[in-house]
């Protein structure tokens, strides 16, 4: 089978993830999988895997456009690709339409954005779930949902409910080793890493830091990661007069690394589809203090392998970091059930034979034009 994939990031952030970690595992063996995306960080990385890619140069960092959608219809022509997979990419799935080839859509994210200030929008009204329903049908043959929180927000939102798959993210959990040897001379460490975005809302990571060094002086905080708000941030932590206790180091390029010198990982994200960062750390045996938003309860039992908060919440962000320092035997069991739960649900071996099941059903089922695969559409 012949599958293209098409993302339109140049940064390397969840969707350039999600595909580093899905095409390499063994249900793909056999099969022609490439991904179309434009020069950048993630481009980097798809060569440095050995994943065969497409040069885009139309479409940085966007949705739609004219010429963005004209240079995948080609790409498709010359491909001839049995299913293309799309994320965030609206002109892919209209490109993939026009030549008549099957079309999956992951759906990494919620679908309800909470604003600035952490409001969530009601639910679709009836004319938008028509709308959507019409449109999701019209331009994709299969959803893809990260997770029940996600697929249950589509049903919401008018998506027709036959068309979704939920396949939880999963993530290659071998580079994840146990953390028994973090440096115990030191302080606790509590850190996370993420694009430095407001969905991932890090100013609350810091507020919260404030509170828990007021109780627990010894803790330290970083911040791994780079983004459009890493000025903003950098400046909060020096208002903060927080310099000496909270670092940003910048890319984390090795996660393992990173991961193994904490001794508690923080997601605080305003929304999430669930997170591979979290699945990330509980692959390495830490306990997790995150916001209870989108996906993230099917990966986090609150009181199990880690606590869930409210979002936009530092005070009660701080009081579940504060009972993990204060109870290393706690978090030290939440740790363990962590990464058993990550082996049972979140394997990526699993997620790339569910994804490749749901190719095949496609690529039976729709009928394909006789004089080839990509050779139809519109000029």
């Amino acid at each position: 089978m012949k599958v293209t994939h098409v993302i339109t990031d140049t940064n390397f952030g969840g969707g350039g993830r999600y595909l580093l970690y899905l095409i390499p595992q063994p249900a793909f063996e056999g099969h022609d999988v490439s991904v179309a995306c434009p020069d950048g960080d993630l481009a980097k990385r798809l060569a440095d895997a050995g994943v065969r890619r497409i040069p885009i140069r139309t479409g940085k960092n966007i949705s739609y456009s004219h010429r963005l959608t004209r240079e995948l219809l080609q790409v498709f022509r010359d491909e001839r690709p049995d299913v293309v997979h799309t994320h965030s990419c609206l002109s892919g799935r209209i490109a993939a339409r026009m030549c008549r080839i099957p079309v999956v859509y992951t759906k990494h994210n919620q679908t309800r954005i909470p604003d600035a200030m952490g409001v969530t929008p009601p639910p679709a009204g009836p004319v938008k779930r028509v709308v959507n329903r019409a449109l999701s049908e019209l331009l994709s043959d299969g959803i893809v949902a990260v997770s029940e929180g996600v697929q249950k927000e589509l049903v919401e939102s008018g998506v027709k409910p036959s068309i979704i798959s939920t396949i939880p993210n999963g993530i290659d959990l071998s580079p994840y080793g146990p953390t028994a040897g973090r440096d115990s001379s030191r302080g606790p460490l509590i850190g996370t890493v993420a694009r430095l975005h407001r969905q991932k809302a890090l100013d609350v990571f810091i507020d919260a830091a404030k509170l828990v060094l007021a109780s627990e002086p010894s803790a330290r905080f970083v911040i791994g990661g780079t983004g459009p708000l890493e000025e903003e941030l950098k400046a909060k932590i020096k208002d903060s007069r927080l310099e000496p206790y909270v670092k940003m180091p910048g890319f984390v390029f090795d996660v393992p690394t990173f991961l193994s010198g904490l001794d508690v990982y923080v997601l605080c994200s305003d929304y999430e589809g669930i997170g591979l960062a979290i699945l990330e750390a509980m692959a390495a045996g830490l306990p997790v203090v995150a916001t209870a938003v989108g996906g993230v309860p099917e990966a986090i039992a609150d009181g199990v392998n880690g606590i869930l908060v409210p979002p936009r919440n530092p005070r009660q962000l701080a009081q579940g970091i504060v009972r993990m320092l204060v109870d290393p035997d706690m978090a030290k069991t939440m740790g363990k059930a962590g990464r058993q739960r990550a082996e049972e649900l979140f394997d990526a071996k699993v997620m790339a034979e569910r994804t490749l099941s749901v190719y095949r059903r496609l690529s039976v089922r729709r009928e394909r034009p006789s004089s080839g695969r990509a050779s139809g559409g519109v000029d």
